[in-house]
């Protein structure tokens, strides 16, 4: 189900236009499994008249299949624009590729295709027939990380395509630190995707797709409950959806607080649940590569009952060597159950941390009827879940710390004193005073104007202030920090 996603959609028919006016722009959309990607993309192919082929990796067995399977979608992406008609199930050998070839004027090229079998040559022809029919392509390559499978992929890509000008492609990745890899500066394609990445809906998104989705059921519920959708799933299309077919099934005709506790609950730690479904998916198949799939699944098991560990408390609790755990540490990164911060290891996504803890338990239906321990299970949500974006937010607030005290030499440390907070403070002959923005979007005039009045309420006037934003300062803003003479870092200044 494609959901609000319109900034992207613009985004990739901005560069399939780019593309048709001279300027490739290849783009790479990023994001965990069932947040959206594979839909952003078939919505992008739906809504544009042109040659655009998809193919999904995870279903390619080995590099001849792939190079069969993409040259397959290629002429059949070229037969529908050219107002041709022919159906896939007329496209199974490569005999019936070369006479479908042959009646729209690339026979020559599928035919090297076919003879050669070598990625390089796949790219090559593939210049070489859209240049013959005077036409531009977009090659969408869903779940890319698959490449990595076949040997020398991505240099023999790159090496080809760098100078392409018919083809833009569209790649999409679930794997996230995978695809960051392949994008890394050690890789032959960094620099040649503009990354999207996809999160959550906002919270405002969030509540339309809810009040959607219900409304269809005739189904009524309060505001209160409908911002807690959002506190429950932070955004996360599947959830939302699967929550709300919950609800239905669940039989409710008015939905508040405590019976969404009680579906969301149902939906996450029992097997009829589809979130449970996915998670267990997600879980296994991470691990199913696994060497040491026992250790594995107990440091999980540890990081679920208490996370923000480091190395040697882990290494203590499963009484082994730093060491051997560091490569069990490394595996797991890979697999994008678990993330590192400042030297301590957290669950990426806090759902999978809490329905790990819990179904280990055995929890099931009948005991989600239990009062007190209904009681527990929110308390615990609220606790462990629902505060994920303060835990971060205090990961990342320590990171700019950090790199502060290596550019600048000042330690600055957290205030706190009544209600007032401060992300750091530092007292010498003069105060110093600093605050983080991290946040996507960047720092406004107000945002300046509050921070000055908050330290000028706090210390007075003899002080230093700082200012880091992640995405950057308006201009407003900017003019006024200058003016302050608050000195500013974003991104680029300190990693």
């Amino acid at each position: 189900m494609f959901v609000n996603r319109e900034k992207e959609l613009q985004l990739l028919c901005f560069a399939y236009e780019s593309l048709k006016q001279g300027d490739r722009i290849n783009v790479a959309v990023i994001g965990p499994r069932r947040i959206g990607k594979t839909e952003l993309l078939l919505k992008f192919k739906e809504n544009t008249k042109g040659i655009i082929p998809y193919l999904n990796l995870q279903r390619i067995g080995n590099e001849e299949s792939f190079i069969f399977a993409y040259t397959r979608e290629l002429i059949y992406e070229i037969y529908k624009f050219s107002g041709k008609f022919i159906e896939k199930s007329d496209l199974i050998t490569w005999d019936d590729l070369l006479i479908a070839s042959s009646k729209i004027g690339i026979e020559k090229e599928i035919k090297a295709i076919k003879s050669e079998n070598k990625i390089d040559v796949l790219f090559e022809m593939q210049e070489l027939a859209l240049d013959k029919i005077r036409s531009k392509a977009v090659i969408i390559l869903d779940e890319f990380q698959e490449v990595m499978h076949f040997k020398r992929f991505l240099e023999t890509m790159r090496s080809i395509t760098e100078k392409q000008e018919n083809v833009a492609y569209f790649i999409s990745g679930s794997a996230i630190r995978m695809m960051e890899e392949i994008l890394s500066p050690k890789n032959p394609f960094f620099g040649q995707f503009r990354k999207i990445y996809l999160k959550g809906l906002p919270k405002e998104d969030t509540i339309k797709l809810a009040e959607s989705l219900l409304k269809k059921k005739e189904i009524k519920i309060t505001n209160s409950a409908l911002n807690l959708i959002y506190d429950l799933t932070q955004g996360h299309p599947f959830y939302v959806i699967s929550l709300c077919r919950r609800i239905f099934e669940d039989g409710w005709e008015k939905v508040n607080r405590r019976n969404l506790y009680y579906s969301f609950l149902t939906e996450v730690l029992t097997e009829k649940g589809d979130i449970y479904m996915h998670l267990d998916y997600v879980f296994n198949e991470s691990l199913s590569r696994a060497y040491r799939g026992a250790v594995h699944r107990q440091i999980l098991l540890i990081l679920a009952q208490e996370e923000g560990l480091t190395l040697t408390q882990i290494s203590n609790k499963l009484k082994k060597k730093t060491g051997e755990v560091s490569n069990y540490l490394k595996f797991l990164l890979k697999t994008d159950l678990i993330v590192r911060k400042n030297d301590r290891y957290y669950f990426r996504d806090k759902l999978m941390r809490f329905w790990l803890a819990k179904t280990y338990l055995g929890i099931n239906a009948a005991d989600l009827k239990r009062e007190k321990l209904l009681e527990e299970l929110i308390a615990e949500l609220q606790e462990k879940y629902m505060k994920i974006k303060r835990e971060l937010g205090l990961a990342s607030e320590a990171l700019v710390r950090e790199k502060i005290r290596e550019t600048l030499g000042i330690d600055f440390k957290p205030y706190r004193r009544g209600d007032t907070e401060f992300d750091g403070v530092v007292f010498n002959k003069k105060i110093h005073v600093l605050e983080i923005k991290w946040k996507n979007k960047p720092t406004t005039y107000r945002d300046v104007v509050h921070f000055i009045k908050k330290v000028e309420l706090e210390f007075g006037n003899n002080v230093q202030m700082y200012f880091f934003s992640k995405n950057g300062f308006t201009e407003a803003a900017k003019k006024l920090c200058e003016k302050m003479n608050i000195q500013t870092f974003d991104w680029n200044d300190l990693f």
